[in-house]
């Protein structure tokens, strides 16, 4: 047996193992042909806010955006299975005024005026408003969700399969894009 092939086996399962369930299964869910996938943690009109939102915040451009890598649906998993009922309940009720900061519909807003809304809530969660505080959560679960999926983590960043070659520096040439490593095996 070769050695290198029994390190890496024993890698990916000790590492696998130390993984939560969502993760896996959001991972696996970005092979699905089906356009919505859910966890029905959320209402319809929350899941499509929380579509908008994520849209805004990590839009399609030449890599994919939000949508396209499933981060809705990674948030739907991660607020039902891991996070408190306190922060369920935080994140739901700022959804509601999110709609009612928009008087009543933000998808009946433009997409500027939609931009302009959530630049203006981002701009309040991090300068400490408690009010706002969901709006923290969602933006730091989507980065998480678009940079742990596949098309996030290989076409967004320079991406580097690991176990790899170990290289002690890695020039950096201006406008590349940032580097990626990671143990998670997409085949």
């Amino acid at each position: 047996m070769n050695r290198r092939n029994l390190l890496k086996g024993m890698g990916a399962i000790a590492l696998y193992g130390s993984f939560p369930g969502v993760l896996a299964e959001f991972a696996s869910s970005c092979k699905s042909k089906t356009k919505t996938l859910r966890a029905d943690f959320f209402s319809d009109d929350e899941y499509q806010l929380l579509e908008q939102v994520t849209d805004i915040m990590l839009p399609k451009t030449t890599t994919p955006g939000a949508l396209e890598t499933q981060v809705p649906y990674f948030l739907d998993l991660v607020v039902k299975n891991c996070l408190s009922p306190d922060d369920q309940k935080l994140i739901k009720k700022g959804l509601q005024e999110l709609n009612g900061e928009a008087r009543g519909k933000f998808s009946s807003l433009s997409k500027k005026e939609k931009k302009s809304l959530v630049d203006k809530i981002d701009m309040a969660a991090y300068k400490n408003d408690a009010d706002k505080a969901w709006f923290m959560i969602i933006k730091k679960l989507s980065l998480i969700g678009y940079f742990t999926s596949q098309e996030g983590m290989t076409k967004a960043l320079n991406y580097v399969k690991v176990p790899g070659n170990y290289e002690a520096c890695i020039p950096y040439k201006q406008g590349e894009k940032a580097m990626a490593k990671t143990f998670l095996m997409y085949w």
